[in-house]
């Protein structure tokens, strides 16, 4: 259930869906209170935070996602209190729920226009919709998956984050108007070489606006 918001209604969400089986409903006007999804987001994002910042390695990571996943769905909920079958958590109030799976093929094919790939340049950058984004160094001539959404960009090798971008766009919804670098990971690809200048935190950039011609596409 979603507000009347266009991207809820945009012919690729429609499309999504569809190919998913998904039946959206949409809350009357200025009548907020018939969903809590936002309230719903902000704990988790609550809980979310407190788990990861103490993570330091991307295993880390991993299991305390694992781990804050089965807590957020298994913990009693303030919303479910009264109920008279004594379900009190998510997982319990919906485990008669059985939901359809899809396979990775299927999912890629839906969610196929949010992800690109480019390839690595020798400077570990890769070049997307007129930007220049860091990745990895180790990766050079390596493509890389590039995953967009509303407020972010994520590059990935062989399913491992390199880099996290913050990004806002121009009016056409597509080409950024800004790049806001949010964290470049640690991983086991980087490169053997060190760089053949040490430069200070305030003299790198992590991302910068390159309006030459693209390149750097991969083709399938």
């Amino acid at each position: 259930m979603s507000d009347g918001g266009r991207i809820f209604k945009a012919k690729r969400a429609l499309a999504i869906y569809a190919a998913l089986g998904i039946q959206k409903e949409q809350i009357q006007r200025r009548q907020p209170g018939q969903s809590s999804i936002e309230t719903n987001f902000t704990v988790q994002r609550r809980m979310s935070d407190y788990s990861f910042e103490r993570a330091q390695t991307w295993e880390e990571l991993l299991q305390r996602h694992a781990a804050w996943v089965h807590d957020v769905n298994s913990q009693k909920h303030w919303a479910h209190l009264k109920r008279q079958d004594g379900r009190r958590s998510p997982a319990a109030v919906l485990d008669w729920m059985k939901g359809r799976s899809f396979s990775d093929e299927d999912l890629a094919r839906c969610f196929a226009p949010i992800l690109s790939t480019r390839r690595v340049d020798q400077q570990g950058y890769v070049r997307f919709r007129n930007w220049r984004l860091y990745g990895e160094r180790g990766l050079a001539d390596e493509p890389a998956s590039v995953w967009v959404t509303e407020e972010e960009v994520t590059i990935q090798f062989a399913e491992e984050p390199l880099a996290r971008y913050g990004v806002t766009y121009q009016r056409d919804h597509r080409h950024f108007r800004q790049v806001t670098p949010k964290r470049v990971f640690e991983t086991i690809y980087q490169s053997p070489q060190p760089p053949l200048l040490e430069l200070d935190p305030d003299d790198w950039r992590s991302s910068y606006r390159d309006d030459s011609d693209d390149a750097g596409v991969v083709q399938h």
